[in-house]
């Protein structure tokens, strides 16, 4: 059932050579995304006042229905009684343009907690305004429901990356909804982050497919969020852009330029159906989405005096890709020297990785006996030693020129790699083990071979999935995962007690599908001894 699911995005200003034409074209294309509105970041400069009225007006002039708002960014925007912010709110207020809240203009910040502003002049502010106050402040743990209980939503900016050398999880996101309560939080996604100034030098983790499985978690999330903010637009500075290089970049930067992102465009447009619907479109079009670091984490760049960035470790070697395939599907990706097929791909979204390797990107999908893509994209190519560091991604993909149709099974996502495990009888039935937990570091994952989402997952879907294999184990309502042996990670392997997975199953709702790295595994073997908590 569809709901009102807000989607915004946040757009950084832009000044000279960026004009109107240019907002209006990014209006059209962020419109076509399905987001309904766009967080315009602003500081102290005087030409952003400008700006800010060519985005509104483009807006209005587009006819698309999408809508603007401001985002005050208190780094730079000043902190003062609050007489700045709410002037800027009321003038914009009154533009058709302005995204509104139930009537109310809604009011974005980065910073200005109870070091900037603080509560008196927010609730100034708020009354002044009639704004919706969705902010972001860094400094406001532990109090949202004491000082800042009159806030009507908070964001969590930070949340759309891992914070370390982890893949993404929704610890933070839970950890925010418990501590704001029901109702009043926002989080946000996006596909990387590098920046590689002297100020700020480094690299949070992009790797494992972290665009699809954040979206992903956001599906999970859809019935407990305010609002999805995509983090940015166009911060080429910070790497993390969805929208097309223009105007001018950052300075001191070089790192965006010719490496585009836009392919997450279309790809971002598959989840957000998702997300505002409850339901995973079905895929009609065959694409292989990829993208790619231009050189290894280790090397060594011959002329950048700034070193590697922070974070850089936490980079794995591998070009990733998604295959989005309406029927069955092979597909073979080739990165200079390195190069994998992937045979008989299910309908639906593949997860794949390429060990990278110095050269060139070929991407093949064949179905049946008729290949449907054959590229080499150009432009982009892996060397081994760069003259500066570049932790970025080029993100590219490749469309199926010849429709080739099939019997489509139930929309999915999988993973697929090159390893392989020795399959048990299939025709042996699987028991219940219990409630158990995964790991604490590393990768966390207590079975590592095939698993795969189905928004529709059942322990029996999932048992079938996994019937070669020794166990099966649902997890957070539409996972699946697969193994012939429980990794030794942690606390993996630990049987805990059962109100630990509390996620019911997609595909029926009077059943238990795991939690947050809490899986209900089911085994073939009566020979493995689990710990109990």
């Amino acid at each position: 059932m569809e709901r009102n699911m807000y989607l915004c995005i946040i757009c950084c200003t832009r000044r000279y050579p960026y004009v109107y034409n240019n907002w209006l074209s990014d209006v059209q294309q962020i419109s076509a995304m399905g987001v309904d509105a766009v967080a315009l970041n602003i500081g102290s400069d005087t030409w952003q006042w400008d700006r800010v009225v060519d985005a509104y007006n483009a807006a209005a002039a587009s006819g698309t229905g999408l809508k603007m708002f401001i985002s005050f960014d208190y780094t730079s925007f000043v902190c003062d009684n609050g007489y700045a912010t709410t002037n800027w709110t009321n003038y914009f207020a009154k533009y058709p343009a302005q995204f509104t809240v139930n009537g109310k203009p809604m009011i974005s910040t980065y910073g200005g907690g109870y070091d900037c502003l603080g509560v008196a002049n927010w609730k100034t502010v708020k009354a002044n305004t009639n704004g919706y106050l969705m902010p972001f402040f860094w400094d406001s743990e532990n109090t949202f429901k004491t000082d800042w209980a009159f806030l009507d939503s908070w964001y969590c900016w930070g949340c759309a990356w891992p914070q370390g050398d982890w893949d993404k999880n929704t610890t933070d996101d839970q950890y925010y909804i418990q501590q704001l309560g029901a109702g009043r939080y926002a989080t946000t996604i996006s596909g990387w982050f590098f920046t590689h100034l002297s100020s700020k030098n480094f690299y949070l983790r992009g790797d494992d497919w972290l665009i699809i499985n954040r979206w992903d978690e956001l599906f999970q999330l859809r019935d407990q969020l305010t609002f999805v903010e995509m983090v940015t637009w166009n911060d080429y500075g910070e790497s993390d852009y969805f929208g097309p290089f223009e105007g001018a970049q950052p300075a001191g930067t070089y790192w965006a330029q010719n490496y585009p992102h836009t392919a997450w465009i279309s790809l971002s447009k598959y989840y957000i159906t998702a997300y505002k619907t409850g339901a995973y479109p079905t895929i009609t079009q065959d694409v292989v989405y990829w993208w790619s670091r231009p050189h290894p984490a280790l090397a060594t760049a011959t002329g950048d005096s700034l070193g590697r960035p922070n974070g850089y470790n936490w980079a794995d070697d591998y070009l990733w890709a998604a295959a989005f395939c309406s029927s069955t599907c092979t597909v073979t990706l080739t990165l200079g020297s390195s190069t994998q097929t992937f045979s008989n791909l299910a309908s639906g979204v593949n997860k794949l990785k390429l060990p990278l390797a110095v050269g060139t990107v070929g991407i093949k999908m064949v179905k049946g006996s008729t290949t449907v893509i054959n590229a080499s994209p150009t432009g982009f190519s892996v060397v081994a030693t760069p003259s500066q560091y570049n932790y970025n991604v080029f993100v590219g993909a490749e469309t199926a020129t010849i429709a080739v149709t099939g019997t489509s099974s139930s929309i999915s996502t999988s993973t697929t790699s090159s390893t392989s495990a020795t399959a048990t009888s299939s025709s042996t039935p699987f028991t219940s083990v219990g409630c158990v937990a995964e790991g604490t570091t590393g990768t966390r994952r207590a079975l590592t071979g095939a698993n795969y989402t189905n928004s529709a997952m059942t322990p029996a879907k999932c048992q079938s999935f996994c019937a070669s294999y020794t166990y099966a184990g649902t997890e957070y309502s539409t996972q699946c995962y697969c193994g012939n042996s429980i990794t030794n990670n942690g606390a993996t392997g630990t049987v805990v007690a059962s109100s630990n997975c509390n996620s019911k199953c997609g595909g029926d709702s009077s059943q238990s599908c795991g939690g947050s790295y809490y899986l209900n595994l089911y085994s073939k073997s009566g020979s493995h001894c689990f710990h109990h908590q």
